[in-house]
């Protein structure tokens, strides 16, 4: 399910292609920035500047974040936050991004990569002025490569969102289900509620508290999502809860950023 076959003719077309690029900007989900960088950039970037942008900094626990920009700039990358659905991208764009892309036939040509549902459409769109790029909250939506002319000078080679064999992690799929980026069926959704009871309950306990007062009472997720029914009136016949929808509500709240920012990990947790 979340690891279909075109995710490799993704991966060989982006190697054809890379040549013709003078850089690579990764667009990652500040939320999640390892999971979100789940595919081999070591071996498919090799020798190439990269300029790495976190977005969804509305959604994102700033304090971590900040530990993930110095992480990332310890390695020598050029990293920035922001959320491309509140910024003036062009402005952004030609003031840090721009200088420091290389030229050559005078040209500028960026390779714009990343995950489902990260952003890349969006930054392209925003940055031409107007809609050059299917846009929408489906993982998936660019179907291929595509060059975009967005001056004389500079072209953007836009690619399908990719995810390769580091998803074989199941925790980098809870974390990747849990931002938007990967379909899930039921039983993938419920392992990704799990996830997120414990974790929030380790790292968030004020977002239960503000989901549910009695939250602490409650011995799983499945127990916590029926009491949350309870109290949003999620009832099917008989006034028993309805489970399924309580949980999608609740998992589409936590997305939306609903109880405030979350970042799912920090550096420490892969070093």
């Amino acid at each position: 399910m979340w690891y279909p076959g075109h995710i490799e003719k993704t991966k060989s077309l982006i190697k054809k292609h890379l040549r013709l690029a003078n850089a690579v900007v990764e667009i990652l989900d500040a939320r999640v920035p390892y999971a979100s960088r789940a595919y081999e950039e070591e071996q498919l970037f090799r020798n190439k500047k990269r300029i790495i942008i976190l977005n969804k900094k509305d959604l994102c626990d700033m304090k971590k974040t900040k530990l993930w920009e110095k992480y990332y700039k310890e390695k020598g990358e050029d990293v920035f936050s922001l959320s491309l659905n509140e910024f003036n991208v062009k402005d952004f764009f030609l003031n840090y991004i721009y200088p420091i892309v290389p030229q050559k036939f005078n040209e500028k040509t960026l390779m714009i990569v990343g995950i489902p549902n990260v952003g890349k459409s969006t930054f392209i769109n925003r940055l031409k002025g107007k809609k050059s790029a299917a846009v929408g909250n489906k993982p998936g939506i660019t179907r291929g490569l595509q060059w975009i002319t967005v001056s004389k000078d500079l072209k953007i080679l836009d690619t399908p969102g990719v995810l390769y064999p580091k998803l074989f992690r199941k925790d980098l799929v809870n974390k990747l289900i849990l931002i938007g980026s990967l379909k899930a069926e039921d039983s993938e959704m419920d392992e990704a509620l799990f996830y997120l009871f414990d974790f929030l309950k380790r790292e968030y306990t004020t977002i239960l508290d503000s989901v549910l007062e009695e939250w602490d009472n409650c011995e799983n997720a499945i127990e916590f999502i029926e009491k949350f029914c309870m109290k949003r009136n999620f009832l099917k016949k008989g006034g028993v809860p309805d489970y399924e929808r309580g949980r999608n509500i609740f998992l589409k709240e936590i997305s939306d950023g609903k109880y405030g920012g979350i970042t799912y990990e920090i550096p420490s947790d892969i070093d």
